[in-house]
């Protein structure tokens, strides 16, 4: 079985918490947006997701040892040449065993500490401010921010496109074109690609 890290566990305490302080919006003059968005409930920031900066307690350009000390020994890794991808499973909402993965590079020869560098979550239990999360259909997706198709691929038979834009933020859809995935990268990175991170589910 697969142990839940702790970071995941008090974010979903939180979440609960805040959960159950949630209210409805009673003015019927204010339009329908402001009154969804009123309705819902406020999202603790270890399961927030902010485009261009992190996911959750995990913030772009910190030393992977941090991880390893904070959310325990990853699930699964990968290491070649300075570069890294790290995984830990978080829960099963969705009925399957979700991931966190983390993309890691030093900048060998400057900076020996592996940083950072890209960040994927499957859980939809995470979120942006704009209550995108895996699952959201491409509409909503680009309703909210503005992207573009920037990669595809197929895993195990089934294609996947990337979606990603100025943000900092990228989406994996699948072929019904819903969101199963969704990455943190840094705003300036403008050629990132999503080789390492992508498939792994």
């Amino acid at each position: 079985m697969k142990r839940i890290p702790s970071f995941l566990a008090i974010a979903l305490a939180m979440a609960l918490v805040s959960c159950g302080g949630g209210q409805r919006n009673g003015n019927q003059s204010a339009n329908h947006q402001d009154t969804l968005d009123a309705m819902r409930p406020i999202l603790p920031d270890s399961l927030l997701i902010h485009p261009g900066l992190s996911v959750g307690g995990i913030r772009l350009m910190e030393a992977d040892t941090t991880l390893v000390e904070r959310y325990g020994t990853p699930a699964y890794s990968d290491a070649a040449m300075g570069k890294a991808v790290l995984l830990w499973y978080t829960d099963t909402s969705n009925g399957q065993p979700n991931t966190l993965s983390v993309f890691v590079t030093r900048d060998m020869g400057n900076d020996e500490t592996a940083r950072v560098r890209r960040i994927r979550i499957t859980s939809p239990l995470f979120e942006t401010a704009k209550a995108i999360r895996t699952g959201s259909a491409l509409p909503e997706i680009n309703a909210a921010y503005a992207v573009e198709l920037r990669e595809s691929y197929e895993t195990e038979g089934v294609a996947y496109s990337v979606y990603d834009g100025a943000d900092g933020i990228a989406f994996e859809l699948d072929p019904t074109n819903r969101c199963v995935a969704i990455i943190v990268r840094a705003k300036e990175d403008t050629t990132a690609n999503y080789l390492p991170l992508r498939g792994i589910r």
